[in-house]
């Protein structure tokens, strides 16, 4: 590599961001290494068929969360850091919602688990295991929402690596004591959630009771917290359709085998996107509390630092890629590389992609990440069925293409976004020069 582009590399580190962010990204990194190694090490444990039935339990009920959130867990994002004195209030407003979210979506997940065991032949205790982890998992998310929403980045940080770094551990353990099944791969990940759900409850308890005398939340702001989730949660539902559209999608009409191939492509590409969500998770309440120029300002500059993290660490990856796959995952999955570095052309987009959703839904338009998302999703759905799910590349080649085109809408909104933001300050700045010339 010739000096100036090694110049041009050097200035573009040394822009990186360092203080939230940078630890974000460093949390990020941890979580990718430990799910990449519990990943690996239950890939090549269970082969591809117990690796699809893996996924094939996790998929649906991560679905299920999503959607029976409501949203309401961007919207405790969103106003935690609008309302600083409010989060006591708001969080007492939470605990009905959350109850009854957690023992709807059990019951719901039971329901699809069981359709799933009787038609796909799923496990049955792995069946049992995860129809209880969508409830887990959207009690953890309140609390990494309330966390970033308040900019407590330590604790946001502890509640998600709690269970993103315990299942390694869990997952050596069965494996060290017995033979690996999918029902002990599945303990591993639900058991960390739970206990994750569990700080979560005892950290919000106790955000109540430091300030006992509150004022609970006006009818007006209860109003504005159910507008901006209900408008979220079509953004977030079509977020996972968007990511996983194609892994439904031959859940439903291939092997357990070709998606379990599938999954280890989409694993392996993945890294880049937890790199770079920190920049999203970060901007998000930043730019929340900001306006005028200053918001406009904020935006730019997190996606420009989101742009630069990715120009560094996808050319890693695609060249580590090729060898990577069959050494850690084994030969049994040789033929995922092709369609990992086809999803790695996609995955690039779709990591600028949820930074620029985190941005929108920081200047108050979450609902219009459904509109991008859902668009991405559509076109991989259709596109995976019209190729019946195989060859696996052409499936990661449409994969690609949903992603690239939620990239560009999101990308165009978010244009439009900030120039309104610009436009409202001249006006106020033109009407302010108005009056003081009149009198």
């Amino acid at each position: 590599m010739n000096r100036p582009r090694l110049q041009y590399m050097g200035r573009i580190a040394r822009r990186l961001p360092g203080g939230a962010t940078g630890a974000t990204t460093a949390t990020n990194v941890v979580i990718l290494v430990c799910g990449a190694l519990a990943g690996i090490l239950t890939a090549r444990a269970l082969g591809p068929t117990g690796r699809g039935q893996l996924t094939i339990a996790t998929l649906w009920p991560a679905l299920i969360q999503t959607v029976g959130s409501l949203g309401l867990q961007s919207s405790s994002s969103y106003f935690f850091a609008r309302w600083p004195s409010q989060r006591p209030a708001l969080v007492r407003w939470l605990y009905r919602p959350i109850v009854l979210q957690a023992i709807g979506m059990t019951i719901v997940s039971m329901i699809i688990l069981l359709i799933l065991w009787l038609d796909r032949r799923l496990d049955s205790l792995l069946a049992i295991e995860y129809s209880t982890w969508a409830a887990a998992a959207t009690i953890t998310l309140y609390g990494v929402s309330c966390a970033q929403g308040s900019n407590n980045f330590k604790r946001f940080n502890v509640i998600r690596l709690i269970p993103s770094a315990m299942p390694i551990v869990l997952v050596l353990a069965c494996m060290s004591a017995v033979r690996l099944t999918p029902a002990e791969a599945g303990a591993a990940y639900v058991i960390p959630t739970w206990c994750s759900a569990l700080l979560t409850i005892k950290w919000l308890y106790r955000l109540c009771e430091r300030r006992a005398l509150v004022e609970p939340l006006s009818l007006d702001q209860r109003r504005a917290v159910w507008s901006y989730g209900l408008r979220s949660v079509a953004s977030l539902s079509g977020l996972t359709l968007n990511r996983s559209a194609d892994q439904y999608t031959l859940g439903l009409i291939a092997p357990a085998s070709a998606l379990g191939i599938y999954s280890a492509a989409a694993s392996a590409s993945s890294p880049l996107s937890s790199i770079i969500a920190s920049h999203g998770m970060v901007g998000l309440p930043t730019v929340a509390a900001l306006a005028g120029r200053e918001k406009k300002v904020a935006t730019w500059r997190a996606m420009g630092r989101a742009t630069r993290s990715v120009v560094l660490v996808s050319p890693l990856l695609a060249i580590v890629l090729p060898w990577a796959i069959p050494f850690a995952y084994g030969a049994s999955y040789s033929t995922a590389v092709v369609p990992a570095e086809v999803l790695l052309v996609g995955t690039v987009f779709s990591a600028l992609t949820a930074v620029a959703d985190d941005l929108l839904r920081a200047h108050g338009h979450p609902g219009f990440v459904s509109i991008s998302q859902g668009a991405g999703g559509v076109v991989t759905a259709v596109g995976t069925l019209l190729l019946s799910g195989h060859p696996l590349s052409a499936v990661a080649a449409v994969s690609s293409l949903g992603f690239i085109l939620a990239f560009a809408l999101a990308l165009a909104r978010l244009h439009a976004a900030t120039r309104i933001q610009g436009r409202r300050k001249r006006v106020g700045r033109h009407r302010a020069v108005s009056r003081a010339s009149a009198n």
